[in-house]
This record gives C-alpha cells, structure tokens and sequence, in this order.
C-alpha cells in the first residue's frame, strides 16, 4: 500500500510545481491538479479497498521515526480511508466542475484548491493537536481565497467574514492547545485522552485548567460546524461562493470537521455528550426552521448544510447510548449529506437564476431530475440510501434509552427538511420553466451524474451493511423494488410497451407470491397486484413516452406489493416509505396538483414518523427482544406503553385512509391526479392505510389509554369520517372532487367496522376494501373520461350526455348503485353485513352518526349522475363522443366484477370468513347452499340478482311502452336578463335542489381542519422569517452570535452544571 503521507506529499508537492509554471500554462497546471487529485484519491481508495476487502489492520504513521508524543503521527484506519476518500473524490470531481473558473484565475487558483483539500485531509488523518492546529490554518486561507472564485459580488464580503470569524476560532484553539499542553505535557490526542481521563476525576487547580483547555478547542472546532447562531457567516458563503467550491464546503470541510470533533470528544469524554447533543439538536431543528422561507436556491443547501451537520453532531454526542452502532449511523447520515449536498450544489451550476422556481430549466433533463430526486431522497433519509438506515436506527436506540423528546425534535427536524426538498421539486417540475436552459456541459455533468451513481451504490452498502450488523435485508435487492427501478432504466421506451411491462410484471409477481399470502393479506394482494394491472389498462391511452409515470407507479406498487409481504417492522416501514414516495410522484403529475402533491408528502411523512416512533417503542419493550421485531411481537405488549404504541400507529395508519382531521391532502391529490392516477390512489393506495390498521387490531387488540377504549374512539373517527366526507361531497361541484371526498367517507365506514372489534365487523371493512376498490376505481375512471372529452370537472356545466356517452354512464350508475348499497349488487351485501355487525354491539351514539351518512351518500351520488348525464345538453357538448375505448375498457371490466362479486360473493368473503374464526370465533356466517345465513337473517344473492333483474325488466319494458309515442323536447337556454351570472353554478338545477341541505349543514363542512393545518404552516413560516432577520449580513452581528454561542455554552458546561 502507498503511504498515507503522500496524500499530503502529493498535494504539496504538486502546489509546489505550479508555482514554478509559467501563467500562460494554464492547461498543464490543470493536468498537474488532476493528476494530483487523482492521486490522492487512488491512495484513499486504496486504503478503504483494504481495510473493507482485505481486513488490513489500522496503521500509524510516524513522521520523524520515534514514538509519540515526541513525533507528530497520522494514522489511517477505515473511518480515516472513507473520510479522506470523500475529501479527494470531492476535490477532484469539483476540479473537473471548476474547470473554466480556474482557467481564468490561472495556477495559483489551482495550488490554493490543492493545499485545501490537502489540509482537510491532514484535518482527518492527524493525531497531533496542534497539527489539527496548523491544518485548519491552512484550510481558512485557502477557504478565503477559494471563496473569490466565485463572479457573485458578495463574494468578497463572505471571504473576509470568514477571515475574521476563522481568526476568532484560531485564537481559541491555539489557547486551548497551550492550555492543554501545559497540563499534560503531550499533544498527542491519544496521550491527551489517557491524561485527561486522570485529570478531569479531581476538581483541582490542574483539572480546571484542563477543563478550560479543552472548553476553548471544542467550541473552536465546534464553530467551524457552523452551530446556531453562530453560522451567519458560513451562510453568507454558501450563497455567493462558487457552487464546486460551495461542495467542498458543504461536503469535505464538514465531514473533516466533525471527525475532529470526535478526536475532541474522545479527549474530553461523557461529560462533553449531552453539550454536543444540545447543540446539534438545536442547530439541526432551527437550521431547517429557517430555510422554510427561504428562495434563494444555494442559502437553502446551506441551511440544510447545516441542519445535517448538526445531526451529525447529536449522533457523536448520544455515542454512550449508540454504542457500537455510533459509526453506522454517523457515517450513514454523514455520507448521505456529503454526496448529496455536493450534487445538489453542482447541479445549482446549471441553472443561470437562483430563485427556486428558475430550478424548473431542469425539467427538459430527465437525468438531472431523476439525479435531484436522488439527492433529495437521500437528504430526506427515504429508502433505499444509508439515511434510511441510519434513521431506522438511531430512533429505536434512542428509544430504548427512553429518549423521546429528543426522537421527537429530530423527527420534527426532519420532517421540515423533507418538506422544503420536496416542495422545491415540485417547483421543477410545475412551475414555468425560464428562458435559459440548464448548461450541461460535459465536465459539469459528470461530478453530477457520480455524485448520484455514488448514492446508489451507498444505498447497497449500507444495505449490506445492515443486514450483517442488524439483521436487516438490503433493500436494493427486494425484486419488487429492482423492477420499479428498472423502469427509470428504460424510460425512454414508448408509453405501450412499458405498460405491457408493467402489467405482466405485476400480474407475474402475484403467479409467483400467491401461495405465500393468508386469507386476508390475499384480499390486498389481489387489489394490488390485479386490480392495479386493470386500471393501468387505462394507461393505453397515453401515448408517447410518457416520462416519469411508469418508476413512480411501479415504486408505489413496489411499496404495496412489498408492505402485504413484510413480517417485521423494518421492511413493513421501508416498504411504506417507499409507496408513500412513489405515490407522491404520481399525484404530482396532476395539472394543477404541486401544493396537493406537497400536502399529501408532508401528511404522509409526519405519518410515517410516528409509524417509526411507534415501532421502536415497541422494539425497546419487547418481551423477548430480536435483532427484527416481527409484527406479530406487537400481540405480547403490556401497559403502560402498549397504548402509546397503539396511537402512534393508528394516527400514522390513519393519514393514508384519509381520516377526518387528517383528510386536507385528499381531495385536491385525487381531483388533480390524472384520468388513470385518481383510481390508483383512490381504489388501491388507501387501502394501504386499512390493511395497516388490520394488522395493528389483529396483534394489538383493545387497549386502553387514561380509562378511554381506543377502539371506541376509532369508532367514533371512523363515524365522523363517515359524515363529513359524505356532507363535503355533496357540496362539491367539481366531480373528482365529489369522489374524493366520497372516498373520505368510505373509508370511515371501513374504519368503523374494524373498530367494532367482531366478526362481522371485520368480514364488512373487507367487503368494503373490495367494493371500495372496483367502484371508486370505476367511477373515478368515467368522471376522468367524461372530463377528458367536456374539457372540464365542473358538473354544472355538463348535462345530458346520457345519448352521448351511454357506456360512461352504464358505468357510473352500476357504480352509485354500488356505493348506495341497494340491492342487488355487493353493496348491499356490504350493508346487510354492517347491519348484522352493529346489532352485536352496544355503542349507540356512533351508530346514529353512521346511520346519517347512508342517506347523504344517496344525495351525492343522486348529483353525479343527474348533474352530468341528465338533464339538458349543453350546446358546446353536442358533439363529443363517448371515452376513449381503453377508458371504457376496465370500466367494463369493473362493471363485470361487480356483478359477478353481487352473485357468488363467497369467492372472495368465504375463506376470510373462516380465517377471521381465529380472532373471533363467535359471530360468522354460515355459507351453505348459495344462502347466507347470520344470527339475525340470511342473504340469498342470487335470489337477489333475479327478482331486481326481474323487476327492472319489467318496469324498463312498461316505461318503454308508455312513452312508445312521446315527442322529444327541444334543446332551450336558461338567460338572466342576457347577462352572464356571476356565480354560473347557481342556476344549475343541483345548486337549488342542494341549497336547504346547504343552509341546514352547512356549518359542519366548514374547513376549520384546513384553517387548523393552514395556521400551524404559517406559524412556522412567519416564526422562521422573524428569526432570519438575525442574519443581517453585518460581519460585527455575525462575531456578536459567535460571541453569544460561546457565552451559552461555557454558562452550561461552567455554571449551569457546576463544574
């Protein structure tokens, strides 16, 4: 193996040479600097090769042939490898980035890069104090003039602001180092560590002094991490620098310096743990606050700089918790910040604006779009990349050492910071793109496009990783999830035939898995893994490439197919994530969905956070504890905390079914989505949400909270779901928004028969699982193709198309018929199910609720279909035609299901039926001889069938024959003294016939859960904007914060713990 020194050897020495270059050599003082770089990071990842693959022994590295402390020593070991590598390969990939920046500075731009880069490696690899000391010398009048090569004209101003503050810093840690030195008489880290250890147990003169030593260099190293509030001025540079050189910034000087933090933390012990813990939980949570208002592209990644690096922090500070795992989970969240704030950095190259929205050039790039999802994605610590795992984690550590104020501010952290990056993809890829389009030159493309194909294979490492240390499996490797990504592989294939994929490989992958599944989990999976191949028939329609549509719903399909398999806690919640994201990605499509979009991912991910809470409660009280918590270990929970654990997953179950209070994401997600989008997220994706909560009920059972029966208070969020949402949807004017909030209702009464807690209860939540599925995916399909040909959602402006588009309306009459529950289709067997299970139960006030709901659903569903296939035509509409075939075609298909489940519904209910015996043995049906028999009455389907058959044929025909000579009326115009009324939907017929409903109920639809949720975001929005204005660019403001952070600290480490 090549010495470690030479990495330093190398950069010195090729800084030396271009100094003896001639100016106009500028293009071999450019090879000099690569082939220096590229150098140095052969000799890193020569060294990682060998500790990782070969289980080479760590190594020290002697500078003058002794031993310590009289030697300055480096040493190299595997965290030293990974960190010097990530150093050098950022160098290097910002030097091919940097290329027309140090043309024009010329070779001494190239030697100051050189000698940064150099310096944060000898930052990492030394052992020596006051080495650590001359290094960060070295890197501060590099960092100064490297800032310069920016064009911003704030640049100047950043680089002196540095100057000044990294002075301050200097003068603290050279003090602290001759305090240091002269009480132990060494300055070897190592040494320092032994002595301090003897010295900091007595309280004497030479303890203080050493106390002080080290108090003066960690709040020196600890300020180069740019904690709050002293970061005003890294800020400054992360905004006007030169983005390649911001990457270094962002990505090595951070990573170096938290590794010197470390060093310092081993010298000072657990004392120093909760310090540095508070303070990265501080920074971590106020940094992300702060970058809410922001719009400046490049002062957003730096708060997100920051905030990462403050979790960082906390990670090395919980060291005496984390144990062994401290490394995992550091460098998992560490890496994942450093690629990803270097790509992103790069990629803010490319783009000539700095405003966040001008970040919509990217959107004609599928590349770089699909390389900032990945950025993202791994800042947001979403699977498959080493956040993920890291997060996993670090929460149920923490959660085992009852830590859960601290589990919530670093959720509460995160879950902004995943708000804001996903609120900035949305502005890609909706908003107006600029003029100027992205500059992809080739250089600049290339750090970008191995800053991604990095993340990637990090996401299999620490898969790997995790499942030799922890006994996860590395997600990369799950077939479902490697079939969604091959579709980002083969996205530029025409829209039919990654369709056709997508369907066999769906319906391939349930031929393979179907013997696996339960009763239950078969139900799902047949939604799933067939019910999803019929509505993507719909998607034959689309023609061209249709870019983006197919990796997202195959990730979405991929995280159900994937959720329905999980036995533990870990693969239920990744694959959760995982179809929380694809999902988002699909919403987003929608016209005018981005502010839907960013609801339903905020909702979603607050949602899985307290999924992730609850399941590392319940891993750090288990009765028999395991490297995985198997989901049925939820059934052996005891009190008092199996009721938390309860709530945390049942509001987090509950955000996916849309539950009144966490319902505001629906209406507009499923409305906007496209014509083939809406069934998928309405028909299968919600039922992700119940099948979560199926689970949570079977190994939980009734628990009790504060004397309060938590079924019945889902009961009771079941009913009011049920209420309101039908209350909403007649309403609406809009018709995918009328179906949506049917949706919210639906899933209310589905809820409510799981929270009934009997057979019979269980047997109609599935009924309606089924029934929810074929209807709402049908009838979200006819309101999309009667859309696509009027041009609009508005029912008051259709009317009439009854003659034109018969199929359509075929189509959503059996639907409405359906979802109304009246004979004789699988609706009413819903009903007569539902009935039979509340007379087994004693709550009366909920049931009332619930019996309210039945009649308005009739008057919404009256209004989908009067208000858009009776009455009068409209004269722009005379024309149109029926839905495009393959619209009509899995209507049909579902019209088909739904009478052939009204007839024999046993083929789906009968072995659920059986297999719900083992929960509760009392209370089934009996199902001989094509009758249904319960303890209050029995259901013959197919009696049923033919007397309404029967019935409707006869009253058809004598309709037929009374009218035999009635003459059509003409078509005639409604006008309001030929004005053009203000408010057009108020002469529409269904507009009067609902205006006494209106004034009567009115007052319960009211958006108060909207002005709830709209006054918590602006809360945080104005708080956030207040508190910015602390950074007001004054480098004398900025030195008072520093100032001020190091006050605080020293009166808690001093005063405030009575040291």
């Amino acid at each position: 193996m090549v010495n470690a020194i030479h990495i330093i050897s190398a950069a010195l020495g090729a800084a030396f040479l271009l100094g003896v270059l001639k100016e106009e050599q500028r293009g071999t003082a450019y090879a000099i600097t690569l082939a220096a770089f590229a150098f140095m990071t052969a000799v890193s990842a020569g060294w990682l090769w060998a500790f990782v693959i070969e289980g080479a022994a760590p190594v020290e590295i002697l500078t003058a042939g002794g031993k310590p402390p009289f030697v300055i020593n480096l040493r190299m070991a595997l965290p030293e490898a990974a960190l010097t590598l990530l150093a050098n390969l950022t160098g290097l990939l910002s030097t091919i980035y940097l290329k027309e920046a140090l043309f024009a500075h010329g070779r001494r731009a190239m030697a100051v890069l050189l000698i940064a880069v150099m310096a944060l490696s000898g930052i990492i690899l030394t052992r020596d104090i006051f080495n650590l000391f001359v290094f960060f010398e070295l890197t501060a009048i590099a960092t100064g003039g490297l800032i310069l090569l920016s064009e911003n004209d704030c640049s100047l101003s950043a680089g002196f602001k540095y100057l000044i503050v990294s002075q301050m810093i200097s003068v603290f840690l050279l003090i602290g180092i001759i305090f240091a030195y002269h009480a132990t008489g060494t300055l070897n880290i190592d040494g320092l560590a032994t002595a301090a250890h003897d010295l900091l147990q007595g309280n004497n003169q030479a303890a203080l002094g050493l106390k002080l030593a080290f108090f003066l260099m960690f709040i020196a190293v600890v300020a180069e991490l740019k904690p709050f509030p002293a970061n005003g001025w890294a800020l400054d540079i992360y905004e006007s620098a030169h983005p390649a050189f911001s990457a270094i910034f962002s990505a090595a000087t951070a990573s170096a310096f938290l590794y010197a933090t470390d060093k310092l933390l081993f010298i000072g012990g657990p004392d120093w743990y909760p310090i540095a813990t508070g303070i990265g939980i501080v920074t971590f949570v106020v940094s992300n606050l702060l970058a809410l208002p922001q719009t400046n592209d490049r002062r957003q990644l730096g708060y997100s700089s920051i905030a990462q690096t403050g979790l960082v922090l906390l990670v090395l500070g919980q060291r005496d918790i984390l144990g062994e795992a401290t490394a995992f989970i550091a460098f998992g969240l560490l890496l994942s910040h450093a690629v990803a704030k270097a790509g992103l950095y790069w990629l803010s190259g490319l783009v000539a604006e700095r405003e966040l929205t001008a970040w919509a050039a990217l959107r004609e790039r599928p590349l770089l779009v699909f390389a900032f999802v990945t950025f993202i994605a791994m800042l947001s610590g979403l699977p498959p990349f080493p956040g993920f795992y890291a997060k996993w984690e670090l929460v149920h550590l923490l959660a085992g050492a009852d830590h859960l104020v601290l589990i919530a501010l670093i959720l509460l952290g995160a879950l902004v910071e995943a708000g804001y990056l996903f609120r900035w993809f949305g502005y890609i890829i909706k908003r107006e793109a600029p003029a100027e389009a992205a500059a992809c030159t080739t250089h600049k493309l290339t750090a970008v496009v191995v800053a991604a194909a990095a993340g990637w294979g990090l996401g299999f490492l620490w898969g790997d990783l995790a499942g030799t240390s922890f006994g996860r499996g590395n997600l990369l490797l799950a077939l479902p999830l490697l079939f969604a990504l091959g579709f980002v592989l083969f996205d530029w294939l025409p829209a039919w035939v990654k369709n056709t994929v997508a369907i066999t490989g769906m319906l391939a992958f349930f031929g393979l898995t179907y013997t696996e599944y339960d009763p239950l989990r078969l139900i799902f999976a047949i939604i799933i893994l067939i019910g999803g191949p019929i509505i993507l028939l719909a998607s034959y329609h689309a023609h061209g490439r249709r870019i983006g549509f197919y990796p997202a719903a195959m990730l979405m399909y991929a995280g159900l197919a994937m959720l329905i398999r999980a036995t533990d806690s870990f693969n239920f919640f990744a694959a959760w994530e995982l179809l929380t994201v694809g999902s988002y990605f699909l919403i987003l499509r929608g016209k005018n969905s981005e502010p839907h979009a960013l609801s339903y991912i905020v909702f979603s991910l607050g949602g899985a956070f307290l999924i992730l809470t609850g399941f590392a409660l319940a891993a750090a009280n288990a009765v028999s504890p395991a490297p995985t918590f198997a989901l049925a270990s939820l059934s052996q929970l005891e009190q008092p905390v199996a009721p938390w654990i309860f709530v945390l997953l049942a509001i987090g179950f509950m955000t996916k079914t849309a539950a009144i209070g966490l319902h505001i994401w629906l209406p507009g997600a499923h409305g906007e989505a496209e014509t083939d989008v809406s069934p998928m997220v309405s028909g299968i994706l919600l039922k992700a949400g119940l099948y979560g909560l199926f689970v949570l009920l079977m190994t939980m059972g009734k628990q009790q909270l504060y004397g309060i029966e938590l079924t019945h208070a889902l009961l009771w969020i079941g009913a009011l779901s049920a209420l309101l949402g039908n209350l909403m949807a007649i309403f609406e004017e809009d018709a995918k928004r009328l179906l949506a909030y049917s949706s919210i209702g639906q899933m209310g009464y589905a809820v409510f028969g799981l929270a009934l807690m009997n057979h019979l209860g269980w047997l109609m939540a599935l009924m309606f699982v089924i029934n929810h599925y074929i209807y709402k995916s049908m009838l979200f399909l006819s309101a999309g193709g009667v859309a696509k040909r009027t041009g609009t959602r508005d029912m008051y402006r259709m009317g009439g198309l009854i003659t034109l588009m018969p199929l359509s309306f075929i189509a959503t009459l059996i639907g409405i018929i359906a979802v109304s529950g009246v004979p004789p289709l699988s609706g009413f067997g819903g009903r007569w199910i539902f009935y039979n299970a509340i007379l087994t139960t004693d709550t009366r006030l909920p049931l009332i609720i619930i019996f309210l709901a039945g009649p308005i659903a009739f008057l919404y569903l009256f209004r989908l279909i009067h208000t858009i296939f009776l009455g009068q035509l409209k004269d722009e509409h005379r024309r149109i035609k029926e839905a495009p075939f393959w619209i009509i075609l899995p209507q049909m298909i579902f019209v088909a299901l739904l009478m052939v489940f009204a007839v024999v519904p046993g083929i789906a209910l009968r072995h659920v039926d059986h297999y719900l015996n083992q929960f509760f043995p009392e209370g089934g049906l009996n199902w001989t001889s094509g009758t249904i028999t319960s303890n209050y009455g029995y259901w013959d389907p197919i009696a049923i069938m033919i007397i309404v058959g029967v019935i409707f044929m006869t009253l058809f025909m004598w309709l037929l024959f009374v009218n035999r000579k009635a003459q059509k009326v003409k078509q005639f115009n409604i006008v309001f003294s030929a004005e053009r009324p203000y408010r057009p939907e108020t002469t529409h017929f269904a507009w009067n016939f609902f205006a006494p409903y209106r004034k009567a109920l009115g007052f319960l639809v009211q958006p108060f859960v909207t002005r709830f949720w709209g006054a918590v975001t602006d809360t945080l929005h104005t708080g956030a904007d207040l508190a910015r204005r602390l950074y007001n660019g004054n480098g004398q403001t900025y030195a008072l914060h520093m100032l001020a952070f190091v006050s605080i600290i020293y009166w808690i480490y001093f005063v405030g713990v009575g040291i």
